[in-house]
């Protein structure tokens, strides 16, 4: 694949992105988080890094706070649900 390069100026909103991307490992570099922005849109973007963060903080409060307690007969509730 040809490609060129294209320096230019971006909103720190958008460098911010570009970082979160880089940070959760969604990106291998900054021109793939870009490619990323270019293609899925900034919305779309901002929704995985959101999702990433969420999940983050649920692994972080597990491991302070210990997983949480299930129900004895979850085993039921789930057979019931899928039906």
């Amino acid at each position: 694949m040809k490609a060129d390069v294209i320096t230019i100026r971006v909103e720190q909103e958008i460098s911010d992105l570009v970082e979160k991307l880089l940070r959760y490992k969604l990106a291998r570099n900054k021109a793939d988080a870009v490619r990323i922005i270019m293609r899925d849109g900034i919305p779309n973007a901002k929704k995985v890094v959101e999702r990433k963060e969420k999940g983050k903080e649920v692994v972080k409060k597990w491991l302070k706070h210990g997983l949480p307690e299930l129900p004895k007969d979850l085993s039921t509730i789930s057979i019931k649900e899928r039906e």
